[in-house]
């Protein structure tokens, strides 16, 4: 299937996104009011307006409308879930939380405001879903994960260990969506998106002196690292970590990671070398005029945009310290 005119649009939807200058020009405003002036001349605008000036809202409004938008000329859907389906499981943690308060006698305990509008699943309907256990629509599984995530939960009452269950259903699920399309770049990049997320688990594991048979069972299959090889690092020294993985792309990166600060820096800066790392995977072929990984690469540099607009306007909101936040920010165009 052709890409030719998907990229062709991208390319110019990418010329839109917002650059360090403005991100500069935001976080240097006075006050939350110039900030919001300031966003109020882009695209954000609309949706500023529709929801009085919540940035919040209008930074998630803004990304649906991106997913629209390429709803109406990306050929393979599939794409799309792949970097949606993230939110749609954050919702099913946020809907069996709250019901594990509520039947444990906190009948406030439900937070419907914690749900995301950027799934492909209606919120709504995912609710009625779950509170009437009417699970056999669902996508990804989750007829079957839910069912086990209650029995966890009834056997341990550990909330992790069903965020857990669930976040091992959602790599399996994007891998095997990954796969169904065939699409080397895309399966190279959902496994890369296995191992980010592993090593963040490995550095947290380490730094709570976990050992490797400890620590298995928090590592996803499917990446391009096993969960044995993965638990091994917990017996090593952090710093060895690269040299260890440098037969691996993301152990290249850790390694030169390494080179300019410690691993056992904040895990914000460890976060944001892996989500750059992911972005660069994709980088790799965006001179390609007809490779459906543009589509995965304009979503992610969109939520770079969004996660940048989160962390300036708080700052700036908060009163916080600027130049910290600027350390923050990640992958301004």
């Amino acid at each position: 299937m052709s890409y030719v005119y998907t990229v062709a649009r991208l390319r110019g939807m990418e010329n839109h996104l917002l650059d360090t200058a403005f991100f500069s020009r935001l976080m240097d405003s006075p006050s939350i009011e110039e900030a919001l002036k300031a966003l109020g001349e882009t695209s954000y605008a609309q949706w500023l307006a529709q929801t009085n000036n919540s940035f919040d809202k209008a930074i998630d409004a803004e990304i649906l409308a991106s997913c629209a938008e390429l709803d109406q000329f990306v050929p393979d859907k599939e794409l799309l879930t792949l970097y949606r389906m993230p939110y749609d499981f954050h919702n099913v943690k946020v809907l069996l939380k709250g019901l594990f308060k509520v039947r444990g006698g906190d009948l406030n305990g439900r937070r419907y405001d914690l749900l995301s509008k950027l799934g492909m699943i209606d919120t709504d309907e995912l609710i009625e879903a779950i509170e009437t256990e009417e699970l056999g629509f669902l996508p990804y599984g989750l007829n079957d994960v839910i069912p086990q995530c209650w029995t966890v939960w009834d056997q341990t009452k550990n909330a992790q260990a069903v965020e857990l269950l669930l976040d091992h259903a959602m790599f399996k699920a994007m891998l095997n969506i990954a796969k169904e399309l065939n699409m080397a770049d895309i399966i190279k990049w959902v496994k890369a998106k296995i191992d980010a997320e592993n090593l963040r688990s490995a550095i947290r594991l380490a730094r709570m002196n976990y050992d490797a048979a400890k620590g298995l069972a928090f590592f996803h299959e499917g990446g391009n690292l096993t969960p044995s090889d993965l638990a091994k690092l917990l017996s090593e020294p952090r710093e060895t970590w690269g040299k260890l993985l440098s037969h691996t792309d993301i152990g290249a990166m850790l390694e030169a990671l390494q080179e300019q600060s410690d691993i056992n820096a904040a895990l914000s800066d460890i976060s944001k070398a892996l989500d750059e790392y992911l972005i660069k995977i994709l980088e790799k072929t965006k001179y390609v005029t007809n490779s459906p990984a543009s589509v995965l690469l304009y979503l992610l540099n969109k939520e770079a945009e969004a996660r940048n607009m989160r962390i300036a306007l708080v700052c700036v909101a908060g009163g916080l310290d600027r130049e910290f936040a600027r350390r923050l920010l990640n992958h301004v165009k």
